[in-house]
């Protein structure tokens, strides 16, 4: 078995762009069905009304994916010039073995909270409007209380050591379970149980030509529901139901083995139809 060690330098925006949101569609096309039938089930009266959630859930999906993909791609090759470059390990070019930990912790804790200041900045002229037309509302029906106690909420929410403390707490929180969850991947990849994916060179590029079904699921599964153990575990110590906790474990663990393998059918579905992911890998 031959091992090759790969600095991540970019990701080629429009192919990621794509993809992503063709495979964040599609399961917002499974889960809108699945409410509207949820919906139907519990008040069969409500089905007809229900039905309009699904061009709604489905629009707002791809409106939303294609800025969240597009944003994640952008920051990362423009923080990957800045900071250390995430390093992978392959076996015969195709297993995924190891991967960077602190690099890789740093570079996605930077991005989301990049991606929280940039929402927070948006909704700080958005939010204010909305909330106002709502309290004057609640307080032309009565409802002072509720009024203030939302305007005693966005006062709190502006203050600027709270903006401070979401903005840090997110990095810091980020980068934790992105440190552990790479940790779990690694030790995992080592008994042989890493993503595989079908690697080709396209001119100075890497391509994803498809992805392992089964693999993926597993990696899911296991390292995303270690992370969803620990999260239980909190809540659990914090005061939560051992039923509950029994029931998130569970549920986690299963729930996200099926979603791994599914963006590994529809990645491999979408890929030869909408381009494949292309990635600037650099022999080290």
């Amino acid at each position: 078995m031959s091992t090759s060690i790969k600095e991540l330098k970019s990701v080629n925006l429009a192919s990621f762009t794509i993809i992503m949101t063709a495979i964040a569609v599609l399961f917002s096309i499974i889960s809108s069905i699945a409410i509207v039938i949820g919906i139907g089930i519990a008040s069969p009266g409500s089905i007809g009304v229900s039905l309009y959630l699904i061009p709604t859930i489905i629009v707002g999906t791809f409106m939303y994916t294609i800025y969240n993909a597009f944003c994640e791609g952008f920051l990362f090759n423009i923080i990957s010039k800045k900071v250390n470059t995430i390093k992978l390990a392959f076996a015969d070019e195709k297993e995924l073995i190891k991967v960077s930990t602190t690099q890789t912790a740093i570079i996605i804790a930077m991005i989301i909270t990049i991606q929280v200041i940039l929402i927070y900045l948006a909704s700080s002229f958005i939010l204010p409007l909305l909330l106002s037309s709502i309290m004057q509302t609640l307080m032309f029906s009565g409802q002072e209380m509720i009024a203030y106690s939302i305007y005693q909420i966005l006062m709190l929410i502006s203050q600027p050591m709270i903006i401070a403390m979401i903005i840090f707490g997110t990095f810091i929180i980020s980068f934790v379970f992105v440190l552990l969850g790479t940790y779990i991947y690694n030790i995992l990849a080592n008994t042989g149980r890493g993503a595989v994916f079908n690697l080709t060179k396209e001119d100075n590029m890497t391509a994803i030509e498809s992805i392992d079904t089964l693999k993926l699921g597993i990696v899911f599964a296991v390292v995303g529901g270690v992370l969803n153990l620990i999260s239980a575990l909190i809540t659990l110590i914090s005061g939560g139901e051992i039923l509950s906790f029994l029931i998130n474990v569970i549920v986690g663990f299963i729930s996200l083995f099926i979603y791994g393998i599914l963006i590994a059918i529809f990645y491999n579905f979408l890929a030869p139809k909408l381009g494949k992911i292309k990635l600037e890998l650099i022999d080290q």
